[in-house]
């Protein structure tokens, strides 16, 4: 009962959206669409001469009957180039798939005014169609006009078919366009306008409902930041105009008289047709070597959120192009047509991709992407290439014209693999030979992953990530993001479970294993242990424990953008656990640039203490002495010991429980001076969220500059 109100509503629709266009009738038809009328007019006569249970397009090779009278409507009504064009490609045809020639145009030559005249004439209804007729047959002009408007109102759906699919693809150019010129005027202007500053605080920055960005609703998944979801919406927008737009439906329409079956059919054409369109922005947006991420500025999650909504929406409109086939069929033949039917190629592989990409999406759900990431993403790629493979075979019957659908696809993803092979050899030419030292540290509940970087012909830069892949196991082909925690410089250091995480040590512990003697510049990243493939290092550190575990690694990047974090006068880091990586990538340059901010305060929330304690008698030693930096540390676990020696970590203001955003980011603000701020976090999805809140409230006239920057990957 529900699906029978839906598909009514759907008639509603599409049928109010067609009054809308301009009419069609006979009148204004194109005389060139003769040729194919008297064709359509006998579609459903059947012939005696040919097999019993013949489809139309096997009869017009076959019957003798059907083609003398076909010649006959034709001379009646066309003109002799018309009859000749469309006479050459049913010809071509039947030559493709029978091996038969037509009978040429002459064969009614013999036929005299008297033999004409005793022609039975038929309409849309009779003579019965249960019969199949020896005899020459001859349309009336009644049912011959119904089918020239037909084909008339045809033609005129197939280029809202045809504009309607284009206009996914123009959505989006325009989309990247408005992301290229705002980046280009967002360099030139410091966008404290009351308009800039109303859209920073209303579309920009919040969350799409409340203050849930980051963090899930209930398991069931996340919704993008405001301005995402807006460009998102008018993208589904854009698809239901698309959809219920652009018909022209009659009574007596000629493939399917009621208005019933020609809304299943044109609306089943047209959410095929654009479900189909959205596959290479499908494929484009889920590319992490993807050239708009560079020319928008948009990171890798916004994309990210674009593919996963793109396809969805395909999905659907899939969906209800396989359900209103499915009610055409049983409509016109039952079980009977059905099954007759599902023999033919285009039928079933359409019904597989239909199924293919309904469980590519259901495998592709928040807490499967989570909790199972390896199932995830082998199911991904296995569905995604069964889902091409499947609609190549679908829309073969089109004879290539929408093969360009399956291919583009084809092309993105392997352009995106020589991409990253580039990267990868880019890194380490020799990249089999990439060695990385994993150590575990049991107190801090954090893996350290240093990988020399001697090799690589780039520099790396603050911010940026890179995709870590274990060559020792047979699922090399997992990859997984990492920030860059820092580049360190040749010199000694011990590398035990209770050697600093970071990589600055200058003292030796003879006791517990030989000094590992530091030979070229190394990358370190901070890695928090949680399951799947983190949890697959730390097992690698554990195993070899006291040394550090060496494991074959592929490089691939980097990835990202730094931060212009030194055109502020006052920089925050709200981070939390291992994403202090973000913050230590950046102090360097923050602190050593002439036109660095002024003031640079690190927020950083453990559940810990001894994580903190060993970056900070390490990592952050160097700058605990600065006058520009301030480091607050707040122990949130169980365990909230300080630490009970003289050491650098009394540089470092130690608290205990939740950190208060709101309250820092206020505490910047009135702490005097006119400077911009620049609030960045990385850490756990409700500081995040909280970060991104407090910064949109504060977006208004009467406060200083503030911008909000999130480093955080979402699967």
């Amino acid at each position: 009962m529900r699906s029978l109100k839906v598909t009514n509503l759907i008639c509603v629709f599409t049928t109010l959206a067609s009054s809308l266009a301009s009419s069609v009738d006979a009148s204004s038809a194109d005389p060139a669409l003769c040729g194919k009328a008297c064709r359509q007019t006998f579609r459903t006569l059947k012939f005696a001469d040919a097999p019993e249970g013949s489809f139309f397009a096997k009869q017009e090779c076959i019957s003798l009957a059907y083609q003398t009278s076909l010649h006959l409507c034709w001379d009646a009504h066309c003109t002799e180039d018309v009859w000749l064009r469309e006479s050459r490609v049913m010809n071509q045809t039947c030559q493709d798939t029978y091996g038969l020639y037509l009978a040429p145009h002459d064969i009614i030559d013999d036929i005299t005014d008297k033999q004409r005249a005793q022609i039975i004439i038929f309409d849309a209804t009779d003579p019965n169609r249960n019969h199949r007729y020896g005899a020459l047959m001859l349309p009336s002009q009644a049912y011959y006009d119904i089918w020239i408007r037909t084909l008339t109102a045809h033609d005129y759906i197939w280029v809202y078919h045809y504009y309607y699919g284009w206009a996914m693809g123009i959505f989006w150019a325009v989309v990247m366009t408005v992301g290229i010129v705002n980046r280009t005027f967002s360099s030139l202007s410091t966008g404290q306008g009351r308009g800039d500053l109303w859209l920073k605080r209303n579309v920009f920055l919040p969350a799409t409902f409340g203050r849930r960005c980051v963090q899930d609703f209930g398991g069931c998944g996340t919704l993008p930041p405001r301005v995402q979801t807006l460009t998102i919406s008018l993208f589904a927008m854009l698809n239901i105009i698309c959809t219920i737009h652009g018909y022209s439906i009659f009574e007596g329409y000629g493939y399917y008289p009621s208005v019933w079956l020609q809304v299943l059919r044109h609306v089943s054409d047209r959410t095929g047709i654009i479900s189909f369109a959205n596959f290479p922005l499908i494929w484009f947006f889920g590319m992490r070597n993807n050239i708009f991420i560079w020319l928008t500025g948009w990171d890798f999650k916004t994309y990210n959120n674009f593919h996963r909504w793109v396809g969805r929406i395909a999905t659907i409109q899939a969906v209800v192009h396989s359900v209103g086939y499915i009610i055409i069929i049983f409509q016109r033949g039952g079980w009977e047509y059905f099954w007759k039917i599902s023999n033919l190629k285009f039928w079933w592989t359409g019904e597989l991709a239909t199924i293919f990409i309904c469980l590519l999406v259901g495998s592709s759900f928040f807490w499967v992407r989570r909790r199972q990431y390896e199932f995830f993403l082998v199911a991904h790629i296995v569905l995604s290439v069964f889902v091409l493979v499947a609609m190549l075979g679908h829309v073969s019957i089109f004879r290539g014209a929408y093969d360009p659908l399956v291919w583009i696809p084809v092309v993105v993803w392997l352009l995106d693999r020589v991409v990253r092979a580039v990267r990868i050899i880019a890194f380490n030419p020799k990249f089999w030979k990439t060695t990385a030292l994993i150590t575990y540290n049991e107190d801090a509940h954090m893996v350290r992953v240093v990988v020399p970087v001697s090799s690589s012909i780039y520099g790396i830069e603050p911010g940026t990530f890179y995709y870590l892949s274990v060559l020792n196991k047979w699922n090399f082909w997992e990859s997984h993001p990492f920030t860059i925690a820092s580049v360190t410089e040749p010199e000694a250091y011990p590398l035990s479970d209770r050697a600093p995480l970071l990589g600055h040590a200058t003292y030796r512990s003879d006791e517990m294993e030989p000094e590992y003697e530091k030979t070229q510049r190394e990358m370190t990243f901070l890695i928090r242990p949680c399951d799947s493939f983190t949890s697959r290092l730390r097992e690698y550190a554990e195993r070899d424990q006291p040394k550090p575990a060496k494991v074959r690694v592929a490089i691939d990047g980097p990835y990202g953008k730094p931060l212009p974090l030194e055109r502020f006068d006052k920089v925050i880091f709200i981070v939390g656990g291992s994403g202090i990586a973000v913050p230590l990538s950046y102090l360097n340059k923050l602190t050593t640039s002439a036109t660095g901010p002024k003031l640079v305060e690190v927020h950083w929330a453990v559940r810990q203490s001894a994580l903190a304690e060993d970056v900070l008698n390490h990592e952050l030693s160097d700058v605990l002495d600065s006058s520009q930096v301030r480091v607050s540390v707040y122990v949130t676990g169980a365990s909230r010991a300080r630490p009970d020696q003289i050491t650098t970590c009394h540089f470092a203001e130690w608290r205990d429980g939740r950190l208060n955003v709101e309250g820092i980011i206020d505490n910047v603000l009135d702490s005097g001076g006119e400077g911009s701020l620049a609030v960045v976090t990385s850490g756990p999805a409700k500081m995040a969220d909280e970060s991104r809140s407090a910064v949109a409230a504060r977006a208004v006239p009467s406060m200083p500059r503030i911008e909000y920057f999130e480093e955080s990957f979402q699967w």
